[in-house]
């Protein structure tokens, strides 16, 4: 199976629902020459050229998702593949990009609803139907699977891919066997480290990630996904409170990602916020329905409270989010100031400056709700509309009183051709009543979201 890559030009396939202004069009041939030549911060710049030009243009997006891609900024990427579906539901890359990446960031249900929409798009490629396969395999549906894998056999007659044709006919085979015939798959590796004598406990698996919201929340499951795995780099290298802050970041995303929520808990017990720690496990414990977790999660409940009536009193114990204790005043000190100088940088409009700046002060205090609003603002002057949004939307997770994030929800959706969405997200800002709110934003509100209906 050729693998597709997320490098495939679009020079043929300019047909997105946005007309492309000339100066566009030049930044977007620029970028396409940059990312044949892997050179991929040009063509990234090339890219956002073109949508500051033509914003919300289906090519450009998936273009600048390419490079992202390619540079391991993954989150971004599919991102901005799902906004490039959905500003012209006919791109077929768009829809092969996003399922590539998706199945790779282990986000089997998006990628095989992509590579699903992609086969319809262009029902003679081959490699669309062994993607649906992989991931229809990886998320337990087995009869669709192995159609997916028989059509791809059925179409692949390229010599230089029967490899892949061999590898789809073992994964026909393998999912045909009686139950029990294959060896069980081995139990995902415990997370533990040296600075926590908890029990090893096993982990959810990363297809178990799909649990129920809040009234009205919308899970990022692909966000979450790759959250938890930069935590987990994060905790090989002993930077325990930056896998604090990935897996808190993960279990926003999808609060039901059991996962994540197990994964947190171990972090929080390396740095001593046991009850913090308790009241993730106990969650896990509710959520699960592995009796293996269930117990390793009651078993670490059990030694965390040991160690609270061990330490009495200290911040850790009494369940002070990292960041908010007495410990980290020096820390908050450092997050406010870059905070400050990241909002002096948007008003000077230097929304890249911005961006470094409200980034590191996110890193130093992971639970500023209102930091993730700055960056917000910060991609929205970046016309990075998509990762804008994801920026909002955590801001009001974490501070679900507020206003803000709801008008920059609102831009950022109406900039991303979500007219539904940002007409929502606009009548709510117009009626909120929080401190955070603008009169005179809220009367702009008002009149985008009436122009949106």
């Amino acid at each position: 199976m050729v693998v597709r890559c997320i490098l495939i030009g679009l020079t043929a396939a300019l047909l997105g629902a946005a007309t492309p202004s000339a100066p566009a069009q030049a930044a977007f041939e620029r970028g396409e020459k940059a990312l044949a030549a892997n050179k991929l911060d040009d063509a990234a710049a090339a890219y956002r050229k073109a949508l500051e030009a033509t914003p919300n243009w289906a090519p450009a997006l998936n273009g600048l998702g390419s490079a992202l891609f390619k540079k391991g900024q993954s989150v971004e990427a599919i991102a901005l593949f799902k906004s490039a579906t959905e500003a012209d539901p006919e791109l077929k890359l768009a829809w092969f990009n996003l399922g590539y990446a998706a199945r790779k960031s282990g986000d089997y249900a998006t990628a095989a609803r992509a590579y699903e929409r992609y086969t319809q798009l262009d029902p003679n490629d081959p490699d669309g139907f062994y993607g649906l396969g992989e991931s229809l395999r990886q998320l337990g549906q087995s009869a669709p699977a192995i159609a997916a894998y028989e059509t791809y056999i059925a179409k692949e007659k390229r010599p230089s891919e029967q490899k892949w044709v061999a590898r789809a006919r073992e994964q026909v085979a393998s999912l045909r066997a009686p139950a029990g015939a294959p060896p069980a798959a081995a139990t995902p590796a415990p997370v533990t480290s040296a600075a926590s004598t908890l029990a090893p406990a096993p982990v959810a698996p990363a297809t178990s990630n799909v649990g129920t919201l809040s009234p009205g929340g919308t899970p990022h499951s692909t966000l979450s996904i790759t959250r938890v795995r930069d935590g987990d780099a994060l905790m090989k290298e002993r930077r325990y409170r930056e896998a604090t802050f990935a897996y808190l970041d993960a279990t926003h995303a999808d609060p039901g990602n059991v996962e994540a929520l197990f994964k947190l808990g171990n972090a929080l017990a390396v740095l001593g916020y046991y009850s913090q720690a308790v009241e993730r496990w106990n969650r896990v414990a509710q959520l699960t329905p592995d009796a293996t977790i269930r117990q390793s999660a009651l078993d670490n409940v059990a030694k965390a409270q040991g160690r609270i009536a061990q330490q009495g009193g200290s911040p850790q114990a009494q369940g002070v989010a990292p960041g908010f204790g007495p410990l980290a005043d020096t820390t908050r000190a450092q997050a406010r100031r870059a905070y400050e100088q990241g909002v002096q940088r948007i008003h000077a409009r230097d929304y890249a400056g911005a961006l470094q700046s409200l980034t590191q002060t996110i890193l130093l205090e992971p639970t500023l709700a209102v930091a993730y609003t700055a960056r917000g603002s910060a991609y929205i002057g970046l016309r990075r509309f998509a990762e804008a949004a994801v920026d909002y939307d955590y801001a009001l997770r974490l501070a679900p009183d507020s206003a803000s994030p709801l008008y920059g929800l609102g831009e950022s959706y109406r900039m991303l051709g979500r007219n539904a969405e940002a007409r929502a997200y606009y009548q709510r800002y117009a009626t909120s009543t929080a401190k955070d709110v603008r009169p005179e934003l809220q009367a702009e509100a008002r009149q985008n979201a009436e122009r949106l209906r």
